[in-house]
Order: structure tokens, then sequence, then C-alpha cells
């Protein structure tokens, strides 16, 4: 399994706001940070808050690191920590400011705490008796990404391709493919190697990419550079579909 492991080195001097002191009270307590870098547009910002941040299983497996929360706009956010992307994105920063995990996109409360307890390992902190042993990013109870910027890096650091699924939430076809086709556990095998994305018909996500179907259902695959392998518009079933998801293979 590969990890995220950027390392970047923050400064100390200088800085004002709320980062600032939770940085140097990092350094001074040599206590790790973890920074929740949000925006007020992000609506899976709020959803990651509301379900996942204060879950009493996540709460209590972040103690023993000091919590911020840091906009993404802010030029303290933009000054002292890597470049955000998108949003949500957590940093989990050493007392020696090194940043030892990244967190991308929305994640599930099961998942976040995979992250967490990766993260203390990295510092020889003790970990949580949820889950350990399964690895990061197997999305038991949340298997999408939502924004394919976040699906295609998650992609290329873990060696898999993407699947786009792009759905309107008032057709029944949309619905039955969600929750028949892709619900499969034989078509969850045949997609063991791809990162999921789902998108609604006609938003700004899906249009930034071009990915404009007449068709809702669509699904695309994708390699993580963005390279189209196939594109399955319409419902299928079990059977059809697993043949679409061959032809993707086929041409990695």
């Amino acid at each position: 399994m590969k990890k995220i492991a950027l390392f970047v080195y923050v400064p100390v001097l200088l800085m004002s706001g709320e980062l600032k002191d939770a940085l140097i009270k990092a350094k001074r307590t040599h206590t790790p940070l973890m920074v929740y870098v949000m925006s007020d547009s992000c609506a899976y910002c709020a959803k990651m808050k509301k379900r996942t941040l204060n879950d009493e299983s996540v709460q209590k497996n972040m103690q023993g690191f000091i919590f911020v929360k840091a906009d993404k706009n802010d030029k303290e956010t933009k000054q002292y920590l890597p470049k955000t992307r998108y949003t949500p994105t957590i940093y989990f920063i050493s007392p020696k400011f090194k940043v030892v995990n990244t967190v991308k996109g929305y994640l599930s409360k099961n998942d976040f705490n995979l992250w967490i307890n990766d993260s203390k390992s990295k510092l020889g902190m003790s970990t949580s008796t949820t889950e350990t042993s399964t690895q990061i990013g197997s999305t038991k109870s949340e298997r999408w990404f939502y924004d394919i910027a976040s699906a295609e890096d998650y992609a290329k650091q873990v060696g898999k391709n993407v699947m786009v699924y792009v759905e309107n939430k008032r057709s029944k076809w949309s619905k039955r493919m969600r929750t028949e086709t892709l619900s499969d556990k034989e078509v969850k095998d045949a997609l063991e190697n791809f990162v999921w994305v789902k998108l609604q018909k006609g938003s700004a996500e899906a249009n930034a990419y071009g990915l404009t179907p007449k068709l809702a259902p669509t699904v695309y695959f994708r390699k993580a550079d963005g390279t189209l392998l196939a594109a399955a518009k319409g419902f299928f079933g079990v059977k059809d579909f697993l043949k679409w998801v061959n032809y993707a293979k086929s041409k990695l």
C-alpha cells in the first residue's frame, strides 16, 4: 500500500492568527497538529464536519492532536501550508512542522479514523482499535469521491484508475444503476482498481471536465491522468456493465 508522505517545513517566525498559535503551541508542547482546511462555498466541508469530525469515535481518536480550522483563501493558509487545490483537506503535522499525511476530499468516519491511525503510527503515537488492519481508502461505508481532482490525485498515489459516475437525481434509471448495478459485489470486485467519483449531470464540476452526457446515468472510465478509456451511456444491468468494465480494462 502506498501512503501519502509529503514533507514540508512550516516557518515559525512572523506568523499571526489561529494557525500561528496552533503551530507555536504544537512546537512548544511537542504535540502533533491536525489542520482542517475548508472554504465557505464547499458543501462537502460542511458534510465532513457534521458527519465525520463531529462523530464520537473520531473525536475520541483525535485526542492527542491540536486541532485547528483554516480557510483555504486566508493569507496564512497560503503562506504556511502546502498549496491546497480543493477542500476539504486535512493536514497531519508533526511538532517539528513536517506534514506526515494529507487527507483530500470528504471521507466517512471509518475511513478518516484509518487516516488518523496511520498518522499516529508515523508519529510514534498509540493508535485506536478502530479497524487498524484495514487499508486506507477501503471505503467500507463511503466509496465515493465527489470531485475529480481529489480522485485523480488519490488514484495516482495508489496506482489506480478513475470511474466517474454522472447521474440525474430525478432519474429512476440513475437510482437503479447506483443501488443495483454499482452495489453488486461482482461489480465492486471488478472495479477494485478504480477510484469512484459521483457527479450530478449539469453540475459545475461535471461541466468543468467536459462531462456533459445527454443520457444519465453515464459512466466514464478514465486513467488517473484523465485519459478516457471508455464511456458507458445509459442504464446497464450487472452482466452488461461488467462487459464495459472489462472493455475499459482492456484499454489499459
